[in-house]
């Protein structure tokens, strides 16, 4: 195996190296050899050795026990950069030991310059595959029963049908908002249901659920069943099943792969007019649920300390107004922080752009409670695979304003585009207010001037499903007035965990230690129910920057529509 790689390779570059490096595994000697060459603060040839002599007994922990040698090549005595303790060699040649268990717990003792002797312990874990750290024993068994397929009628009225299917949509932590009985194109009866799903992130089991208490309730004299299902306020698809298929089903005559070719997810159709159909069944939405959930943020490179942290929690309610429109609220109660003491401009090269998220530490650093966001949106389904959203308030701890998306986004299609715009005011480091004044640097005298934040992108997706990989590039005018293109590749697991990069290229000249910066970082999301016994739509999100500058920089504007319609729709077995 033959390698390239960088060691500190963004930001004040002190400890810099470039190296190559070769591997060659020796497998019936245990045995593994590894040579390079490097530039920097790697300097010259070096290698190592290392030797597992037990890795083909069957002997936990002992058949990973290896042995370590190594000659390091890191030049300590004249890199100028150098910790004053750390320039002393003794010798070049570290020794160690290393082992591990179950391929969770990795541990490690090792000789430093011939100085000093290090440790390192590590837990590794596969968050991809990961079925939860727990089994899901709070979720519903499947529904079978009661059985009733009476048809709707005499012995079987339409209040009794809907207190049944509320109440069985109910034990499966659905909720079931409304019920239709209409006339199908065929002539035949049929039922028009809306449903929205609160409790499970994997589609195929949400619509399991669904085709199995209908499976055991379905009134024989209908013909069909849609179910529509409903996120954030817009109907993103519906499922079709035919009696017929239910009962065949439930009764296992029809095999699984038929049964799902025969309901496929259909772009979602609207509530039959009161000419088309009858209401049997309506139940205004939640006005509030209520969510807590951890939060981490991190900070990088301060001048007094590498790594700054804040702990805490986010809370908030989020609900729906008058059964349309959808709102959130959410604060954030600090539990622990070293941020307190960290100035809000980079010392050595601070951003001559305006100011627009170089700054956002003094939002972290108000009282233990804070208010982040405070906003409402309202989604339209337009036509097929068409929608829309407009929003406004507070969209993050930054920016407030108004904001407006559209999207075409049809089901089963790998790609989506739409356009979205917002004006957004810059908010006051403390308190609710806003502010028109933003800060703006020349040289390292700073200066205030009149700001109102504009930012409008085209947006285009794609979901490559066959390797679990969604791109999307954003292109157009960002808020410090620079315009370009963002672009973000993302992986995501059957677990639900997701990973991102992104990387921007626009029109601002951003200069970092002598070079152009270009923004970039990664993100990752961790489903919440990976650490429940039950499952659960929350997530924990972490994203870092590379650097905390203001070139492509954007403000937060509600939630996204391409994210509402693909988390509904996602289906890993494809």
């Amino acid at each position: 195996m033959h390698s390239d790689f960088f060691e500190d390779f963004y930001g004040t570059k002190k400890f810099h190296s470039f190296y190559t490096v070769a591997t060659q595994s020796f497998l019936d000697y245990n045995f593994e050899a590894t040579i390079g060459y490097g530039k920097g603060r790697i300097r010259g040839w070096f290698g190592g050795v290392a030797w597992t002599p037990y890795r083909k007994k069957q002997i936990p922990i002992l058949n990973q026990l290896t042995l370590l040698a190594e000659w390091d090549a890191i030049n300590y005595k004249h890199h100028q950069d150098e910790h004053i303790h750390g320039r002393e060699v003794k010798s070049r040649i570290n020794l160690g030991i290393a082992a591990s268990y179950l391929d969770i717990l990795q541990l490690k003792v090792s000789s430093l310059r011939g100085k000093e002797i290090a440790a390192s312990a590590a837990l590794s874990y596969n968050w991809g595959t990961t079925q939860g750290f727990f089994p899901k024993i709070d979720n519903p068994p499947l529904y079978t029963a009661p059985l009733d397929i009476e048809p709707l009628g005499l012995y079987r009225t339409e209040i009794e049908l809907s207190q049944e299917l509320a109440y069985a949509f109910s034990l499966q932590g659905l909720n079931l908002y409304q019920i239709y009985s209409m006339v199908d194109e065929e002539g035949c009866n049929a039922l028009w249901i809306k449903c929205v799903n609160i409790r499970y992130r994997v589609e195929q089991e949400l619509k399991e659920r669904i085709a199995s208490l209908l499976s055991a309730l379905a009134p024989s004299n209908f013909a069909s069943i849609t179910v529509v299902i409903e996120a954030d306020g817009v109907p993103t698809h519906e499922y079709r099943f035919r009696t017929i298929d239910l009962s065949r089903h439930r009764q296992g005559q029809i095999e699984e792969y038929t049964f799902q070719t025969l309901s496929p997810m259909r772009e979602p159709t609207e509530a039959p007019s009161i000419y088309d159909g009858s209401l049997l069944y309506h139940r205004n939405k939640a006005i509030w649920n209520f969510t807590v959930k951890p939060r981490l943020l991190s900070f990088f490179g301060s001048s007094t300390g590498k790594y700054k942290y804040s702990t805490g929690l986010v809370v908030g309610p989020d609900g729906y107004l008058f059964d349309q429109i959808y709102y959130k609220l959410q604060g954030s109660y600090q539990v622990k922080s070293s941020i307190a003491h960290i100035g809000n401009r980079d010392l050595i090269n601070p951003s001559q752009l305006l100011n627009v998220r170089s700054d956002t530490i003094s939002y972290y650093q108000t009282n233990s409670f804070s208010l982040e966001q405070a906003y409402i949106q309202k989604g339209f389904y337009l036509s097929k695979g068409t929608y829309a959203r407009l929003a406004c308030g507070y969209f993050e701890p930054a920016y407030g304003g108004i904001a407006t998306e559209f999207i075409h986004y049809p089901i089963n299609s790998k790609w989506a585009i739409g356009i979205e715009a917002a004006g957004v005011l810059k908010r006051k480091y403390h308190g609710i207010g806003f502010t028109g004044k933003i800060r703006k640097f020349s040289g390292h005298t700073p200066k205030y001037v009149h700001f109102i934040g504009y930012q409008y992108f085209l947006n285009l997706y794609y979901d490559f499903t066959p390797l679990h990989i969604d791109c999307k590039v954003s292109i157009g005018k960002f808020l410090a007035r620079d315009k370009g293109a963002r672009f973000e590749v993302s992986r995501y697991f059957p677990s639900g965990v997701r990973f991102s990069i992104w990387y921007t290229l626009t029109s601002a000249h951003d200069i970092v230690n002598g070079s152009r910066y270009r923004d970039k970082g990664f993100a990752f999301v961790i489903p919440l129910d990976i650490f429940l016994k039950k499952s659960s739509r929350s997530m924990v999100v972490y994203a870092l920057a590379v650097w905390l500058r203001d070139s492509g920089a954007s403000a937060a504007t509600g939630k996204p529509l391409y994210t509402t319609l693909h988390d509904e729709r996602i289906n890993y077995t494809h």
